[in-house]
């Protein structure tokens, strides 16, 4: 058989990657340990409210539940007051009707801004609570650069006990009612089991660990956890268009670095009618370069608008958290830094009323853990709504579970049940051979963050990144190796973003039209007859996702 030089090469090249990709995502645990001895070693706690995430709506949550008379303690992956992007705010909206905001005109702005989805209620919360929660920031001494610090000793000083770097990984329920949380210590692998009355998951965003924009620790672990214990999670058809420059894309710093300079500001007036925000230019535009004819949604037709981040007079937009102005990064701007992240205050769990509360009883959730839909599908781009909204949604949420302990005592878990969740979670530590979390973080990436798969939308490319993304987390999601504590912190952590990945692709596909930023090449047009409404995602008696219409404000 004859084989030409060039088949030849090609297949030996072939061969090459292979025999070199099978040596980079099958690899040995340099350190297996019996899951028995680690089970062996653990804190355990008990409080009257759990709050999960140290970010600025966590601190509010467990500072307003201690003042209401709860026992409460504060977990945190990494450290409070600096965790998610709290760190990277630098603007605090205030509703102040003494300096001529008015309530009428705040709700119709926030109507037509919002396109009609999004929670009254929680506008109505922002309201009431925004002007005096700022007065207390500034009481504190937390709207000066370096917040961060003065934020986690306030919390201390409340007398509310902080744990930090632990990643919880299992909500405890029991009956449709939530029971506390367990989860590992970063440092020493032990691990950790907090009961308590009720749950606040300020957890943030989640995204794919994108290079560009400095949201690697947020992986929708609260969004994970609620939903595998009957949680309902919605808003997740809509992306965040964060970008980078072209020149050092992955220096996250490049565009945002002035945020450490300014403190926390405070911001007056509602939004434009037709005020700016991060939309799906820059992205239409790209497609557009590939040959292919890609209109703008039916809603921005004729208001396109020139790069993204950019206004109509050209000034760049506000980051994340509320953001301020972001310093010019070098080269031109590029998307998919924020690959996996969704709208400020768009996807989260679903809210079962306007008091932060969700279909688990016990369980709440605040700031971008939450879908309130306050800046409906498109973030506005009003500088300090989305720091502020996380503020008073965690003052709501801390207040409403202290209320909720005073007639629901705490659930009895069996030990074999805590046990059992604890051997599941320390399984990557057993495992003596197995998958590179990182290799499969990156096989994600490499199926999401292509502009053509989350950002300018069409059934078969959606059908295609979706087979791929539940192939991955069927064949490797359990079969991923940990050698130490970072490495099972990597291995839950994309987990969880497999499945958030997955509730992307699925809510994209069952969302047939375009609204905000959520795009679909085949449904250009917003439909609000049949799409006024929220998809909101759960999980079916059969393990399967389900998806369903709730109409808007219904």
């Amino acid at each position: 058989m004859y084989i030409s030089r060039r088949s030849f090469i090609k297949g030996a090249l072939s061969v090459g990657v292979a025999a070199v990709a099978s040596t980079a995502f099958y690899i040995k645990n340099k350190s297996p340990e019996e899951v028995a001895t680690m089970i062996d070693k653990a804190t355990e706690g008990n409080a009257d409210v759990l709050v999960v995430g140290g970010g600025i709506a966590g601190i509010f949550a467990a500072i307003r539940a201690v003042r209401n008379g709860a026992n409460v303690t504060l977990v945190d992956k990494g450290s409070v007051g600096r965790s998610g992007q709290t760190p990277f705010a630098n603007g605090f909206r205030v509703f102040d009707e003494d300096n001529g905001d008015d309530r009428e005109t705040w709700v119709k702005d926030w109507n037509t801004v919002t396109g009609g989805i999004h929670h009254s209620g929680y506008l109505d919360n922002f309201m009431d609570y925004s002007k005096d929660i700022y007065e207390e920031l500034e009481s504190w001494g937390a709207t000066d650069v370096g917040f961060g610090a003065v934020l986690r000793a306030k919390v201390q000083a409340e007398g509310v006990e902080i744990i930090e770097r632990t990643m919880l990984t299992t909500l405890l329920e029991q009956n449709g009612q939530v029971a506390g949380a367990v989860g590992f210590k970063l440092d020493s692998e032990e691990a950790v089991v907090i009961k308590a009355s009720a749950v606040i998951l300020c957890t943030g965003a989640g995204a794919f660990k994108p290079n560009g924009f400095q949201v690697r620790s947020l992986t929708s672990d609260g969004d994970a956890m609620a939903y595998r214990i009957g949680g309902q999670i919605s808003g997740k058809e809509y992306v965040d268009t964060h970008f980078t420059g072209s020149v050092n894309p992955a220096y996250c710093w490049g565009n945002w670095e002035d945020k450490w300079e300014t403190g926390m500001m405070k911001e007056s007036g509602g939004p434009e009618v037709n005020g700016g925000g991060l939309d799906l230019t820059m992205y239409h535009a790209a497609h557009a370069m590939s040959g292919e004819q890609s209109d703008l949604p039916g809603e921005q037709s004729d208001n396109r608008r020139g790069p993204e981040g950019a206004s109509e007079g050209g000034e760049m937009e506000r980051g994340p958290g509320g953001g301020g102005a972001p310093g010019s990064g070098e080269g031109t701007q590029i998307g998919g830094a924020s690959a996996g992240l969704g709208v400020h205050k768009c996807e989260g769990l679903f809210p079962a009323d306007d008091k932060c509360g969700t279909n688990i009883k016990g369980l709440f959730a605040a700031g971008d853990s939450l879908s309130s839909m306050l800046a409906g599908a498109k973030y506005v781009g009003v500088n300090g709504t989305s720091l502020a909204a996380s503020a008073t949604q965690g003052a709501l949420a801390g207040e409403t579970a202290a209320e909720f302990i005073q007639s629901n005592e705490a659930l009895e878990i069996a030990e074999d049940t805590i046990t059992s969740i604890k051997e599941e979670m320390f399984k990557p530590r057993e495992l003596t051979e197995g998958f590179d979390p990182a290799w499969v973080a990156d096989m994600l990436r490499f199926n999401t963050i292509p502009y053509y798969a989350l950002y300018i939308k069409k059934a078969d490319r959606l059908q295609a990144a979706l087979d791929n993304v539940v192939y991955l987390k069927e064949k490797y999601g359990n079969m991923m190796v940990a050698s130490d504590a970072h490495e099972l912190r990597l291995v839950h952590e994309t987990r969880n973003m497999l499945l958030n990945a997955e509730m992307k692709l699925r809510a994209s596909l069952y969302r047939t039209e375009s609204r905000g930023n959520h795009y679909r090449e085949d449904f250009p047009e917003q439909n609000d007859t049949d799409w006024l409404a929220w998809v909101v995602i759960e999980k079916d008696a059969d393990g399967s996702m389900k998806l369903s219409k709730v109409a808007a404000n219904s």
